[in-house]
């Protein structure tokens, strides 16, 4: 006997503890999992995320850039409506390799459980989604970060949005495993998408159960318990259809599926109270000077444009008896001298961080000067035309052709006037601004 051979004859005759193997000898489903990872088409999965939730989000960079509920509110679209088919897909083809290589009989006589062999196949591309998924949205809240103003980002709903995609992965992968169709794949990606973007054109509280429901998080804080229940809900109908299909003892099925069924009448019964208003959003700051201007917290940052923009407004009134007091983004209390400013939302009258068309800014917040709700019976042409003509005037020469707004007799008329005298006549027409009488309304 050799040297070596004795040497091994020792060491397996010996008492003491035998001379471990390598740590991956002992963790085959790991080794497994790590090659699923690595080939196939999991990581091309994850690219394709990646790629088209990038350029979905790019495309629609106007719309959502400068403010953190719209830049997840559309990625949560994005990814359930778009990215869920997509790997639901991924997953029923994934399912039907071994149907397409004809090696179903040959699993069965691998000393591996099915259930293990189910998971290592199943859960690389739901993985590979997720990672896709986090890669967009870190870059969409880098993106928005150097233009958002108050609030925050929403750590609640890219957990739902996930675990939507946890949960999809293996569905697709059970239904490519019971389906033998060629084209089951591209079938379940436009049933998916059906499913999935359908229930929001209905008025009805079973809708809150889709995962692709579009919520509206612009200036609204989800409630603590959103993403335990969306995870439980999704993840828990995926578990019970994958334990259904590939675990020994089936009935344990029926556990998952219990968590899921005791959490659905939850969201279902708190409905649109799953978000609720943002205290920030309602709670004014205001700049100095008089008048003042008062937005939300949420706008605080831009105050220095709103001013800028209505300055030349409050240079016209100024002076004039009875001009309004506060300009507020709230509905005025009644009888009070306040006039209501449209709210500077991302993608109207904000891009990135920038107050877009000033003039139209100004147009709206004249409405709220000089409009009268009143019965169309009671609005004269000569009330009409002189509440056209104020307004114009207050609004500047800018947004008057901005609107193509004529220059009206009246109009010239008011511009004639002397400063002294026009302050007056302005004054007592803001006096009779809240009359339905037009007799009351002073001549121009």
């Amino acid at each position: 006997m050799t040297t070596t051979g004795t040497l091994a004859a020792e060491q397996e005759n010996s008492p003491g503890p035998r001379r471990t193997r390598p740590p991956a000898a002992y963790r085959p489903t790991l080794l497994a999992l790590r090659t699923e990872l690595r080939r196939g088409i999991a990581p091309w999965t994850g690219g394709c995320v990646v790629l088209m939730l990038g350029v979905t989000m790019a495309a629609k960079a106007d719309t959502w850039q400068g403010g953190w509920g719209e830049a997840q509110g559309y990625l949560h679209s994005a990814a359930t409506l778009l990215t869920g088919p997509l790997v639901a897909a991924a997953s029923c083809r994934q399912g039907a390799r071994d149907h397409r290589r004809s090696t179903a009989g040959l699993w069965s006589t691998t000393p591996r459980a099915r259930s293990t062999r189910v998971v290592v196949a199943a859960l690389p591309i739901a993985l590979w989604a997720v990672a896709g998924y986090l890669v967009v949205f870190a870059g969409s809240l880098v993106a928005t970060w150097p233009y958002a103003g108050g609030g925050s980002p929403f750590p609640s709903v890219a957990v739902a949005d996930c675990a939507f995609l946890l949960a999809v992965g293996p569905v697709g992968f059970v239904v490519g495993q019971r389906c033998r169709w060629r084209l089951a794949a591209p079938a379940l990606a436009v049933v998916l998408y059906l499913v999935l973007g359908v229930p929001d054109y209905y008025d009805s509280s079973a809708q809150y159960l889709d995962p692709a429901m579009q919520y509206a998080l612009e200036r609204t804080l989800p409630v603590w318990w959103f993403a335990p229940a969306m995870a439980a809900w999704t993840c828990g109908l995926a578990l019970a259809a994958l334990i259904a299909h590939a675990a020994r003892r089936r009935f344990l099925a029926v556990v998952p599926l219990a968590v899921a069924a005791a959490v659905a009448p939850l969201i279902t019964h708190a409905g649109t109270d799953l978000l609720r208003e943002d205290p920030a959003a309602s709670r004014p700051v205001c700049a100095d000077g008089t008048p003042r201007l008062c937005l939300t917290e949420y706008d605080e940052s831009l105050l220095p444009q709103v001013s800028r923009a209505l300055s030349g407004l409050f240079g016209r009134l100024d002076g004039v008896p009875g001009a309004p007091a506060r300009y507020v983004d709230q509905e005025p209390l009644d009888g009070s001298t306040e006039v209501r400013v449209p709210t500077p939302y991302v993608g109207g009258y904000l891009l990135r961080g920038r107050l877009q068309h000033p003039e139209d800014f100004v147009w709206q917040v004249t409405y709220g000067v000089v409009n009268r709700e009143c019965p169309d019976a009671l609005h004269t042409d000569r009330v009409m035309a002189t509440d056209e003509a104020v307004r114009g005037w207050l609004a500047g020469p800018d947004a008057a052709r901005y609107f193509g707004t004529e220059r009206t007799p009246q109009l010239r008329r008011l511009e004639a006037m002397p400063a002294s005298e026009r302050r007056v006549w302005l004054g007592r027409f803001l006096a009779t601004r809240t009359s339905c009488t037009p007799s009351e309304v002073p001549v121009l």
